[in-house]
């Protein structure tokens, strides 16, 4: 829509145009002095592109057909002013783009080549049927074609710059000032005008006064714009062509002369505003890049003036700070010479070669040397014999640049006295800066007592061990004896459950369920016992048997296990395995199991109404930060075992994974049990590189996960 909008406008700016001009063409009508469509055409096509060609073809075909009413001439001559527009602004946009200014006088001469030879174009289209349907001599037609393409170029000339110069933003700053000088300009214009173009104008010998009004395009150029000087010229060009007419001009039979006059005045005009107007926008521009130039010239001068400070500001910060460097120094040889002689440990100074240079008196009594009869030595003298070959070949890193850092790990270092006695040590390597250079720091510290402590605490810690073996053989010969009894005693409760002679009452039948159920009871704290004495002394196995367990096999060892359970409590019980999980996770299946088992047990010890459910999923988060083996795992899976049982206090919940510990005294006596299923659960779920977490609130349930590696890396 807009394009065809903007066809529209220009057909008719085109037609419009025309027909105001045809009031000075030349008989038969089509030549005129002053063509405006000309140069709306030109400027359409240079600013909109040379799609709007239809609409001048239909403006043009349009008024020529009014003048003539021939079809044929009328398309002929549309084609003509088409072709003049296209080819125009062909050359124009080649040379200079689109120029809405003209910033150099070669644009000016380029532009109007460009219009004068375009112009001949349309002349030459124009007059071919006109030569055809009118007699008329040669000379007539020539005189028409001259006339025309002076009309064109005319139009070009003073319309196209107006229209390119206003479609483009302005370059005046109307200060107040500057609205005052307009409005003065303005109105002297006006007087000027009025002076020159009088009742009189007509009259030959007056007609160099027209020439009085290039001072105001001079002026306009110097003060304004091109958009000013533009809209002066066209001002000035109206009002001469007003004067033609009004003073029967084009009556006179001399009308070619007026009308030629009045194109060579206007063409003069509209060439001396455009070059004054480009001439004076190239000295704006080369006094713009004058002042830039001086302006950067400034700011360089500025900058070096500005280093030139800062380096000397540098260079007495530099000084100053030398200065305060080399007393430093002095400060800190003074206070590592006193600090060196009043250390607790052995010191010695060793320079890069491994050359003891001085020691402190503490190393003086350590070794039994004096200190001048360690200076200059290798260091392997304070070692025994055995290592010195070693040491002279190795240095132990003291040609390197060694960071403060214990020496000999892995290994016991060894020193040995003036008598021959050797003794450990301890070394500590550090470099230090000192007025003789780098030197480095070698701490000896006598670790003897250390030692005899370090040996009496491992026959301790082997002791301690022994006897927790022990009692673990003791725990599990009790367990093996009360075993033996209590299995009888669950047997012969479960016959006489039975009733098989059906000779019991109900009551005894339910005193026989309650023995057994008391033996169940018993038996299991008897295993929990057992198996935490066994974790406590280090019995339980750290050896994993590492295998694919399925999650579908898992899900039918817990319906199979804790179902009928759930349904005698009335409770839900359901299991979920989100997607997600690979078919399998890497694990020891006994011991997640175990883990599960007890998580289970537990939920449904504790809940009396409501449910029990397993929840199976990948997982992204949840496990505490120090987990290594989660954080490095490719993939998580969490076990979450949620209830609604009794839940568990705020306060309570880290001691719950405590061995023997519950949450307070009354759920054991309600509930039973030894407090030892968490801890073992949670030792277990560190040995598979997990761990177990609780959430839950008194009276709300709880939630139970543990959370597994699906894959370790490397």
């Amino acid at each position: 829509m807009l394009y065809f909008g903007q066809v529209g406008v220009l057909a008719v700016a085109y037609f419009t145009a025309a027909k105001l001009s045809l009031f000075f063409a030349i008989p038969p009508g089509y030549a005129t002095a002053v063509w405006p469509p000309s140069g709306i055409a030109l400027a359409a096509v240079l600013v909109l592109g040379i799609r709007v060609w239809p609409g001048i073809w239909v403006g043009a075909a349009l008024v020529n057909f009014t003048v003539d009413a021939s079809y044929l001439a009328a398309a002929v001559i549309a084609t003509g002013n088409t072709l003049e527009a296209l080819a125009g602004a062909a050359m124009i946009r080649y040379f200079l783009g689109v120029p809405h200014r003209f910033e150099r006088g070669e644009d000016v001469i380029a532009f109007v080549a460009a219009s004068v030879l375009s112009a001949t174009i349309a002349a030459t289209v124009g007059l071919t049927p006109l030569a055809i349907t009118h007699s008329q001599s040669w000379p007539e037609l020539f005189l028409n074609w001259w006339t025309w393409w002076q009309g064109d170029v005319a139009g070009m000339i003073v319309v196209a710059p107006l229209i390119l110069s206003w479609c483009s933003r302005g370059t005046v700053v109307w200060t107040p000032q500057k609205l005052l000088e307009g409005v003065f300009f303005a109105s002297l214009l006006l007087i000027t005008a009025w002076a020159v173009f009088g009742s009189e104008i007509g009259i030959p010998d007056r007609y160099p006064m027209k020439f009085l009004m290039v001072p105001f395009i001079i002026w306009a150029a110097f003060r304004f714009g091109q958009r000013e000087v533009t809209g002066t010229t066209a001002a000035v060009c109206i009002i001469a062509i007003w004067d033609t007419i009004a003073s029967g001009g084009t009556a006179s039979p001399e009308l070619n002369e007026t009308l030629l006059v009045l194109l060579a005045y206007n063409c003069t005009l509209a060439i001396t505003g455009l070059v004054l107007g480009a001439v004076v926008c190239e000295r704006s521009r080369a006094m713009d890049e004058l002042r830039s130039s001086r302006d950067e010239l400034e700011l360089r001068v500025h900058e070096r003036t500005a280093e030139v400070e800062r380096a000397n500001l540098m260079l007495t910060e530099d000084i100053a700070a030398r200065e305060r460097t080399e007393k430093a120094l002095q400060d800190s040889e003074r206070w590592f010479r006193l600090m060196f002689e009043a250390a607790p440990d052995a010191i010695a100074l060793v320079d890069q070669a491994g050359r003891i240079r001085r020691v402190n008196a503490q190393a003086e009594a350590m070794f039994g040397y004096r200190g001048d009869e360690l200076a200059g030595k290798g260091i392997e003298i304070l070692l025994p014999e055995r290592f010195h070959e070693r040491h002279v070949r190795h240095r132990k890193g003291y040609s390197a640049d060694p960071r403060v850092r214990p020496m000999g790990a892995g290994l016991e270092l060894l020193g040995r006295r003036r008598d021959g006695r050797e003794f450990p040590v301890d070394i500590m390597l550090s470099p230090v800066e000192t007025a003789e250079g780098r030197l480095v720091l070698s701490v000896v510290r006598d670790v003897t007592e250390r030692k005899r402590a370090e040996s009496e605490l491992v026959k301790a810690k082997a002791a301690a061990e022994e006897a927790t073996r022990a009692k673990s053989i003791v725990l599990a010969k009790m367990s093996h004896d009360f075993r033996t009894p209590l299995n009888t005693v669950l047997v012969l409760a479960r016959i006489l459950g039975e009733n098989a002679g059906k000779n019991l009452t109900p009551k005894q039948i339910e005193y026989a369920e309650l023995i057994s159920a008391a033996g169940r009871d018993l038996l299991a704290l008897i295993a929990e016992i057992l198996r935490a004495a066994r974790s406590e002394s280090g019995v339980v196995s750290t050896v994993f048997s590492l295998a694919p367990v399925r999650f579908s096999e898992l899900q039918a060892h817990v319906e199979r296990t804790f179902r009928d359970m759930a349904h005698d409590k009335g409770l839900q019980f359901t299991i979920m395995i989100e997607p997600g999980l690979p078919p399998a996770v890497p694990t020891d299946i006994q011991r997640l199991q175990r883990i599960l088992n007890n998580l289970l047990l537990n939920a449904l010890k504790f809940t009396d109404e409501g449910g029990v459910s397993l929840r199976i999923a990948p997982a992204a988060s949840g496990w505490s930060a120090g987990r290594a083996q989660l954080n490095a795992s490719d993939g998580v899976v969490a076990f979450s075992v949620v209830d609604t049982g009794i839940g568990i206090p705020q306060d309570k919940q880290s001691i719950i994974f405590e061995q023997f510990q519950q949450a307070d005294s009354v759920t054991a006596t309600e509930y039973g049990g030894t407090g030892l299923g968490l801890a073992i659960s949670r030792e277990l779920a560190e040995l598979l590189g997990g761990e177990i977490t609780v959430s839950s609130s008194r009276g709300k349930g709880s939630t139970f996960t543990l959370y597994l590696p699906l894959a370790r890396n490397a």
